[in-house]
C-alpha cells in the first residue's frame, strides 16, 4: 500500500535550492516510503485515501535559485499531501492494474545570504505557501506470490503549482518522468517486513532559469516487525544523482548530489468498520549529504482503504 505513496511522492515541489538538482532537493521528497511499500491491495475496485504530512528542515553552505548563488542557507518545509489511488479490474502480464494521482499543499520558508554586484553581502529571508505541483500516475503493476510482494510503475510530474521568478516559488516549473519499483518481504508468521521503494527522476529543463537538472536515483527502504496491532523498526532514504546538472543557470557547475538518511518509524494499524485504517509516522535525519541540503525528515500518514 505505502508503494504508492513512493510512487506519488513527487507532488510538492521543495522549494530551496541547492548545488545540484535546481531548487534543491529532488521533486521526489525524501524518506516518503516505508514499511510495506511493495504492497498494494489486489482487491479490484478498491480506493486508497493517503493523506500525508511531511516536514522537512535543513541547512546547505551553498544553493541556486533564480540563477543567483545564496550562502548560509536555512530551509523549513511543510506540506499535506492528498494522494488517491483505484485499483481497478484489469489485468496486464499477470499484475493488478492500478492508477492514482496526488495533490499537495506547502509552506516553505528560507533565509541566506547573497553577493551583490559591488561585492557587498545582503541577507535575505523569504516565506510562501500555495498549492504545490501535481502527480498523475497513469499506470502501476502489481504482483503477489507467497511472502513476496512487487510493483513496477510509471509516475508524470506536471508544474501545476505556482512559479514566479524572485520570490519563494512553490512550483518548479519542470516536467518530469518518474519510473518506479518497489518490493516487499513479509512474513505473517514471524511479523518481519523487509521493504524498499526505488526510483529514478528524470528531469525536464525549467525554461525560466535556462536549468537542466540531473538524473537521480533515490531509495526509501524499511525494515520492521509486527507485534499485533503494531509495527515497530527503522526506515532510512538513499539519494544519489548520476548526471550533472547543467545550462546557463546552474551557476556551481555540475554539482551532484549525495545523501543518506536514518531512524526510528512505526505504524499501529486499526479497523475502521470494514476497512482498515492504519497510522504510520518516521524520523529520518541526514547522517551525510553531499552538495545538497542536510536536514531532518519527518512524515506522518493516514490510509484509509475501502
Amino acid at each position: 500500500m505505502a508503494t504508492f505513496v513512493c510512487t506519488l511522492a513527487l507532488t510538492v515541489s521543495l522549494t530551496s535550492g541547492a548545488q545540484a538538482f535546481e531548487q534543491g532537493l529532488s521533486i521526489y521528497p525524501k524518506g516518503f516510503a516505508g514499511f510495506m511499500s511493495g504492497l498494494i491491495p489486489p482487491q479490484p475496485g478498491l480506493f486508497v485515501l493517503n493523506p500525508y504530512y511531511y516536514h522537512f528542515n535543513g541547512t546547505a553552505d551553498a544553493i541556486v535559485r533564480d540563477n543567483e548563488v545564496e550562502l548560509g542557507v536555512k530551509l523549513k518545509m511543510d506540506a499535506i499531501f492528498v494522494q488517491g489511488v483505484y485499483v481497478t479490474g484489469w489485468k496486464l502480464f499477470g499484475a493488478n492494474y492500478s492508477v492514482g494521482g496526488a495533490v499537495a499543499y506547502a509552506w516553505a520558508d528560507i533565509s541566506a545570504s547573497v553577493t551583490g554586484p559591488l561585492g557587498n553581502t545582503v541577507d535575505i529571508s523569504k516565506s510562501n505557501n500555495d498549492v504545490g505541483d501535481t502527480i498523475i500516475m497513469p499506470v502501476n503493476l502489481s504482483w503477489h506470490g507467497g511472502n513476496w510482494h512487487t510493483n513496477v510503475g510509471l509516475s508524470i510530474y506536471a508544474p501545476t503549482g505556482l512559479y514566479s521568478r524572485g520570490n519563494l516559488s512553490i512550483g518548479r516549473n519542470m516536467w518530469a518522468a518518474i519510473p518506479t519499483f518497489a518490493v516487499t518481504w513479509f512474513d505473517m508468521a514471524s511479523g518481519w517486513d523487509l521493504s524498499g521503494s526505488f526510483a529514478f527522476v528524470i528531469p525536464g529543463e525549467n525554461d525560466a532559469t535556462d536549468y537542466q537538472s540531473g538524473v537521480v536515483f533515490q531509495a526509501d527502504l524499511a525494515v520492521g516487525k509486527h507485534f499485533g496491532s503494531w509495527e515497530i523498526g527503522i526506515a532510512g532514504n538513499i539519494v544519489e544523482q548520476f548526471t550533472d546538472d547543467s545550462g546557463s543557470g546552474a551557476k556551481l557547475g555540475g554539482f551532484r548530489m549525495q545523501s543518506f538518511g536514518l531512524g526510528p518509524a512505526v505504524s499501529y494499524t486499526a479497523m475502521l468498520g470494514q476497512a482498515p485504517l492504519t497510522f504510520s509516522a518516521k524520523w529520518e535525519p541526514d547522517i551525510t549529504a553531499t552538495n545538497t541540503i542536510k536536514g531532518d525528515v519527518v512524515t506522518a500518514s493516514l490510509v484509509f482503504v475501502f
